[in-house]
């Protein structure tokens, strides 16, 4: 199980939410290029990782995290 998400700014614990109104606009997602290179380089080309976005309760900052 991965380690308890904090925030940068003050490591309080975020809460995991859930996006909506994506209906409209479709579904989002995070599709790797196919490149080697840069943070998600060790993806496939053909795999897609959901935006997931977590919310600070204390500071309020909200962080999308590919998953």
């Amino acid at each position: 199980m991965p380690a308890e998400k904090r925030c940068p700014d003050c490591e309080e614990p975020l809460e995991e939410m859930e996006l909506q109104g994506t209906d409209a606009v479709g579904s989002l997602s995070i599709v790797s290029q196919g490149s080697n290179e840069g943070f998600l380089g060790g993806l496939r080309a053909d795999e897609i990782l959901a935006p997931v976005p977590y919310v600070c309760p204390d500071c309020r900052r909200t962080l999308l995290y590919a998953e």
